[in-house]
């Protein structure tokens, strides 16, 4: 068979520095991955939370304000204890506490089906059609090709978990009109922004590490969901049954949210929160029996209060603490038991198996056989 010698043809290509070549494995990733239509669905499923967390801040800050814009909905707020709408502005870190939270966990949901959707043909196709030698026939090296297949689910991630935290934090502050809003808020961005990064670094390890267990991908993705849903399922039996506080620890979504909980001390919003609308409450309850709204004797006339003494402040409920705020331990979520430095470790332990799996799986041109 002759061969052909064409001569000398020059290229006039750009030259790009050795840091970006990880980039280029990211944008192709990206790219390509966009086309699948139940990836753009789900993208835009996760606006919504997004958009309504934006809503929720831009309304907090008229609220603060008593802002006229918000008169068609006063009967909204009529419920609200006194204290709430005298001073919104002291309960400001609170609120936007649980706004946060409640939106991370709606958005977790969303992040493990981007992960199924994205993650299972990263490296387990590259195995498959033995692309490996493509790969590091180029100046590419293996902390590229991992830093490059991580970015793609990095760039999901960070697109529906920490770019919508940033946006929604920066109209709060504008609609807030106050510049103390950023000296009282600016732990619940911190704490946002930290958990979004630990979900991207963990999610994207795991995945990496699963992916290349297999040249199949539904097989990698069959494990994502028996990790993801089948971890959920055996901490919840485990609660169940043998109920100790340890048991979230099996579900791997569980660790997830025992860390967001503890960067954001949710669980104090939380308690402050319902001690303040149970004051309410009993302050409700006291302006009733003051008034004489009770039940009426057998003449039409209003029944003795001493009869039907009304419910002093000062007299605590079970498992509340001087009648405000619940005891440890009452009316505590499930999984906020045990110490959030156990979901660490167990955090950390994933993503150490993760390295030492892509370490060993993934290997360079002159390992390859």
């Amino acid at each position: 068979m002759p061969i052909l010698d064409q001569g000398y043809q020059h290229w006039n290509g750009t030259l790009a520095g050795h840091a970006g070549r990880c980039l280029v494995i990211t944008r192709r990733g990206v790219g390509v991955q966009f086309k699948n239509r139940w990836v753009q669905w789900i993208l835009l499923a996760a606006l919504a939370p997004a958009l309504v967390l934006a809503g929720f801040l831009v309304v907090w800050g008229l609220f603060e304000q008593k802002s006229s814009l918000l008169t068609p909905f006063l009967f909204l707020v009529q419920g609200l204890p006194p204290e709430l709408r005298a001073g919104p502005r002291g309960f400001r870190s609170t609120f936007w506490t649980l706004a946060f939270d409640q939106f991370f966990q709606i958005q977790l949901f969303f992040s493990m089906i981007l992960v199924l959707l994205v993650g299972p043909e990263l490296i387990s196709q590259d195995l498959r059609f033995n692309a490996m030698p493509l790969y590091f026939s180029r100046p590419v090296r293996r902390i590229d090709y991992f830093l490059g297949k991580f970015g793609v689910i990095a760039a999901y991630l960070g697109g529906v978990t920490i770019l919508p935290t940033m946006l929604a934090y920066a109209l709060g502050i504008g609609f807030s009109l106050d510049p103390s809003t950023l000296g009282d808020t600016w732990r619940v961005l911190l704490g946002s922004l930290v958990y979004g990064v630990i979900v991207v670094l963990s999610a994207g390890t795991l995945m990496l590490a699963i992916s290349s267990l297999s040249r199949n991908s539904r097989h990698v993705a069959a494990v994502w969901l028996g990790l993801w849903i089948l971890s959920n399922v055996g901490a919840n039996v485990l609660e169940q049954t043998i109920e100790r506080p340890w048991c979230p620890l099996v579900s791997y979504t569980g660790n997830l949210n025992r860390i967001r909980e503890a960067l954001l001390d949710t669980r104090s919003a939380r308690a402050q929160v319902r001690g303040l609308f149970q004051a309410g409450e009993r302050m409700g309850m006291d302006a009733a029996g003051s008034t004489g709204f009770g039940r009426r004797g057998r003449r039409g006339g209003l029944a003795d209060a001493s009869a039907h003494p009304p419910l002093s402040p000062a007299s605590p409920r079970p498992g509340m603490v001087g009648g405000a705020v619940p005891a440890s331990g009452a009316g505590e979520e499930p999984g906020s038991g045990y110490p959030w430095p156990w979901s660490a470790l167990v955090l950390l332990g994933l993503g150490g198996g993760s390295v030492w799996t892509l370490s060993t799986r993934v290997r360079s041109l002159d390992q390859l056989r």
